[in-house]
Order: C-alpha cells, then structure tokens, then sequence
C-alpha cells in the first residue's frame, strides 16, 4: 500500500469522479483506474460502488476513507514538524490573489519574503476566485486569498478580512462618498462588471433579494478593462482596496451602497494535503502579518479585520 494509492482514493471519494480525481492528480484515467483496483484487490473488498452518477464510497470505503484522512493529516504534521526545525525555506511556492490585492500588495509580499527567505522562488498568480480554488485543488497554488468559494473538502479556510462594496463612477457623475446609494437605483445605472464568482454572487444575491434587475452593460474578467470601460460606459460596483490611488487621487469617485449594505469575505486558503505543510504555514503566518496592517488602513472605508474573530 502507498501513498500515491491513499491519495487516490481520497481524491476518488471527494471528487466522486474518477475523470476528475485524475485531473487533480495529473495522471490519466486508467492508470488511476489500476491503483484503485491493486487497492481494492489487496484489501479484498470494493471500495466504491460506480453508477452513473459517479463513484459512491460503500461502507467499507468510508470507514478506509475516515482512515486515510487521519494517516494522511499524521504524516504531513510530521513533515512539518521535521521541516520547522530549518530555518531557511527553499524551492518554490505559488501564491493566489485576487486581482486587485495582487496588484496592491504583489510587491510588498515578494520584497520581504525575498528578504527572510533569499532561496524561496515566489511565484504569484491572480484571478478570480473560481480560477483561484481550481488552482488550488489541482496543485498548481499552495496558499491563495479569495472571495466566496465553491465547498470543497480538499482546502483548509479562514476568514480573513470583510469589506463593503461601492458604487464607482467618474468625477461628474453624481457620487459622492458621503451619500450612500440605495442598491434598487444603483441596479438602474449602465454597469460593468468583473465576472468574478464571489463579487458577483453578492451583488446577484441582493438584487435578488429586494426584487431589482441589474442594467448590466458589460462584464470583464480583468479589473484594468472594468476601469477603461467605466470612462465611456458609466459605473462599476468594487471594493475600494483596488481603486484607492484612483479615488485619492481624484480620477474616480465612490459612493456606499445601502439597502442592503453589499459585503465580501476574503479568505485564506490552501489544500487540505500541501507538498510542504511547514512551508505553508509560514507563508500563512506571514501573508497575515503583512495584511493586517493594509487591511487596517482601509478602516475608514469600512473594511473589518476578522482573523480571531
């Protein structure tokens, strides 16, 4: 029995596919198929039931599965103790953000890990939340901070930090950062907006809620072409993090929006099973300490810090 033949079942029960068990493990279906069934042939028993629904775990397989997940977590805890007793971190990491915290805060992160660690590679990559999870479960990021995510068994979250959205516009377009915009006649105004699930999903869910339809104009999946077509479409619902030297600097203007007040939770998150669970938790260690402050700033705006909470 190896560990390559646990992870495949795990992923095999989590996933319920085995198509989608092999994606995550890069390897190809029937080659996934024959470690499964070396498993099942050394164990003596079937571990899934396969129907046209997807692979469903029998008794047998769920109590080896609870099983595995134990001897799993105790080995990886093991490495990471072993690994925490080395001061220096080396090799690569990959790290996840969302746009525009990446673009806010890409330099800081690479600079000082840079300085403590100088044999670490940082790798950055951002995009949406949904783009993010996937990176995360098929193992191509180690630790990312995002939105709202899709429930999965595979990651380990914490709340980080909370922020209002707002209603953005250009200077002459009627906003003004100290009167609030009711978000029935917000949904009136020709809008763009980012494609990300998570910022999507809470404005969706609102209008939802109070019986609006959004005029949507157009969407992008990149915050820098939301910006460009703001200048000749109209408006745009953010959090201001991004946007803060275009606002300070006088070239958009927001306004909070109300009834109800849009919120977003960022999350930190990463696999459940890391290649280097030490190396992980320093990079969440230290990804928190450089975001506490950041996120402070942007009090005044209503941002909540939530780790402790």
């Amino acid at each position: 029995m190896e560990i390559r033949q646990l992870r495949t079942v795990l992923d095999i029960a989590e996933t319920g596919s085995l198509t989608r068990a092999a994606e995550l493990l890069h390897v190809v279906q029937p080659a996934l198929s024959r470690q499964l069934k070396q498993l099942e042939d050394e164990l003596g028993t079937s571990l899934f039931e396969r129907n046209r629904s997807g692979m469903l775990l029998t008794e047998s397989g769920r109590r080896f599965v609870d099983q595995v997940r134990v001897s799993l977590h105790g080995l990886y805890q093991a490495k990471a103790e072993i690994g925490a007793a080395t001061e220096n971190l080396m090799g690569s990491v990959s790290i996840g953000m969302l746009p525009g915290l990446g673009a806010a805060l890409s330099g800081t992160i690479v600079t000082s890990l840079r300085k403590q660690y100088p044999e670490l590679k940082v790798r950055l990559l951002t995009g949406f939340t949904d783009v993010l999870q996937e990176g995360l479960e098929r193992g191509k990021i180690d630790i990312c901070l995002m939105g709202d995510y899709l429930q999965s068994a595979l990651l380990h979250t914490a709340l980080v930090y909370r922020e209002p959205l707002y209603v953005v516009g250009l200077p002459g377009s009627g906003l003004q950062a100290s009167q609030p915009w009711a978000l029935a006649d917000v949904a009136q105004l020709p809008l763009v907006i980012p494609e990300g699930r998570s910022l999507r999903n809470v404005i969706e869910r609102a209008c939802t809620i109070i019986g609006a339809d959004l005029n949507l104009v157009a969407e992008s999946d990149s915050t820098s072409i939301v910006m460009q077509l703001v200048e000749s479409v109209g408006y745009t619902i953010l959090p201001v993090m991004p946007i803060r030297p275009l606002l300070l600097e006088g070239k958009l203007v927001a306004a909070p929006i109300v009834s109800p007040t849009l919120r977003r939770t960022i999350k930190i998150c990463s696999p459940v099973i890391a290649k280097d669970q030490h190396v992980i938790n320093v990079l969440r260690a230290e990804l928190l300490t450089m975001l506490e402050p950041f996120v402070a700033s942007f009090a005044p705006w209503g941002v909540e810090w939530l780790m402790g909470d």
